[in-house]
């Protein structure tokens, strides 16, 4: 009888914990959601705080998957650079990392590779795979050093952080990217020519952020070309 209920205990104290994770795992989610939106928007906006409030009310709660992408596509520069540390961070944590995390550091390494092929495909990025095996490479030879090695120890406690690292380096590009997640245009209005960002279309009217972090509004039957 007591074993039964020692063994139910157990489960519910299981049950409990995993309930608990997946808790934090979704407020950890949500708090990095919101993180990288903010962060986006005054980084855009030459982080001035009206301009920045100009440029929120042009956003939905849909628009969370393309500012993301955009952002990405906006600052390969950046995005190439940290992913020179990142994609090797993701592969170290795949092999040898822990293995309820497999899945979840497969998927991001997948990604990871996809993002640095195109990289480098693009815009003959050659150094790009160089540079980022080579940092692997390095891994390796880390983890051959003695366990209470302080640079190895260092190195395990990056490796089993590896999501909040990826996590951390996209933030870094919501920060200081301030690139718009939309195309570059060239507007030719009936006054003026505007080089800026179409930040949203309205009935009516235009929403542009200028190349000087300014916010302007533009009557639709103003435009003559947008280029």
């Amino acid at each position: 009888m007591s074993t039964q209920h020692a063994e139910g205990s157990a489960t519910i104290s299981t049950d409990v914990d995993e309930d608990r994770r997946a808790s934090g795992m979704a407020v950890g989610s949500a708090v990095w959601v919101f993180s990288f939106l903010i962060l986006r928007i005054f980084a855009v906006s030459g982080y001035n705080w009206e301009t920045a409030f100009l440029v929120s009310t042009t956003m939905s709660l849909n628009d969370g998957l393309s500012i993301l992408f955009g952002s990405l596509m906006a600052g390969h520069v950046l995005v190439a650079v940290l992913l020179i540390f990142v994609q090797p961070i993701l592969i170290a944590a795949l092999v040898w990392g822990a293995q309820d995390r497999r899945l979840v550091m497969l998927l991001a390494a997948v990604v990871g590779l996809v993002i640095l092929i195109t990289l480098t495909a693009s815009f003959g990025s050659w150094w790009l795979p160089v540079t980022a095996t080579l940092v692997l490479v390095s891994f390796v030879m880390i983890r051959r050093l003695p366990e209470a090695n302080k640079v190895r120890k260092l190195w395990a406690a990056i490796i089993l952080r590896a999501v909040g690292v990826a996590g951390a380096a996209v933030l870094v590009v919501a920060a200081f990217l301030q690139t718009p997640w939309v195309p570059h245009e060239v507007i030719e209005t009936t006054n003026d020519t505007i080089n800026g960002y179409v930040m949203s279309v309205d009935s009516g009217y235009l929403n542009v952020l200028t190349d000087d972090h300014e916010f302007v509004i533009i009557v639709s039957s103003d435009v003559i070309s947008r280029e």
